[in-house]
């Protein structure tokens, strides 16, 4: 498109829509320079340029209304308020900055540092910066559950998982990301306030946002996700996508997402939700319920979101 033709249709503070050759980017219209246009998230600040020559269309959105919390440790992420409930719910994936802060690493398989990966997806990857603000994945449900109490114990909370009657994850004789199990079953305590994982019921109900679409926050799986279609195959930054009314980003796509439930009583294996970089569109289906995955393993294709109960 022209300057001239995106400049008359939309003015600053829009909330847009903008398909491009690469896919859709949702975002605020901060200004108009020569070339291209910057939009930022409304959600975290960050901001992106596009060339008026990539732009294929755009449509005029509305922001998200949700009240926002940050967490402590990282102020770059944050939490959403649902409405009629008692918790927050992350408004992204947790992403790689925010799980290396805590855990002090990153062991995801999407980083430009991965020597594993081939040279045209780290290519992919090495245009959008470093992959900080990407989605972790390739963690286990249990390096999960031991990665919310060390943030529950760092901010000052009350852990909701023990082992063994155990809330302190230092003495769980377990090693994240090893491909092992924690050796005895983690038994959560809903009442705390402290991080967790939502169940399949709290998860469904954030990704409906309060709305009738079939994928969060629209009916167009490209506006919302980074899916199979439109990914290239790897991850991307989080929250470059539309969001749904409640102001949640990428649950339908990027990576799938760990949820508290069990396939079985041992807890050998959780179930986890959404699409990811690789689904099709039945797997971006938020309503759809992805498939149990064994608990010790780490898939390239899931991360987790975190909830917090807040009274």
């Amino acid at each position: 498109m022209e300057r001239t033709e995106v400049e008359n249709g939309l003015n600053l503070g829009d909330l847009v829509s903008v398909k491009t050759k690469d896919g859709f980017f949702a975002g605020k219209v901060e200004d108009f320079g020569e070339s291209s246009m910057k939009l930022s998230n409304p959600k975290n600040g960050l901001c992106k340029r596009i060339a008026y020559d990539y732009i294929m269309g755009y449509d005029v959105g509305r922001l998200p209304s949700a009240d926002m919390a940050r967490i402590g440790l990282d102020t770059q992420s944050s939490l959403v308020a649902i409405p009629g409930k008692d918790y927050v719910v992350g408004a992204t994936p947790v992403t790689q900055r925010l799980y290396e802060k805590v855990m002090g690493e990153n062991p995801s398989y999407f980083q430009t540092s991965n020597k594993e990966l081939d040279e045209a997806l780290q290519c992919i990857l090495s245009r959008e910066g470093n992959t900080q603000n990407n989605p972790v994945e390739n963690v286990s449900w249990y390096d999960v559950v031991y990665f919310c109490n060390k943030l529950s114990i760092l901010e000052g909370f009350t852990p909701a998982y023990s082992v063994d009657g155990e809330r302190d994850p230092q003495y769980w004789g377990y090693k994240p990301h090893q491909k092992e199990p924690i050796g005895s079953k983690v038994c959560c305590d809903f009442s705390c306030n402290g991080y967790r994982l939502p169940t399949n019921d709290e998860w469904e109900d954030a990704a409906a946002g309060g709305e009738g679409y079939l994928f969060p926050g629209c009916d167009s799986m490209d506006e919302v996700s980074w899916n199979g279609e439109n990914s290239n195959g790897v991850t991307h930054p989080v929250a470059t996508k539309m969001a749904n009314a409640y102001g949640l980003y990428d649950m339908s796509g990027n990576v799938c997402e760990w949820v508290w439930d069990s396939e079985d009583e041992i807890g050998s294996s959780h179930d986890n939700r959404g699409g990811c970089y690789s689904s099709s569109e039945d797997g971006c289906i938020f309503a759809n319920w992805g498939d149990g995955a064994a608990s010790a393993f780490r898939y390239k294709n899931i991360g987790f979101r975190l909830l917090r109960k807040v009274c």
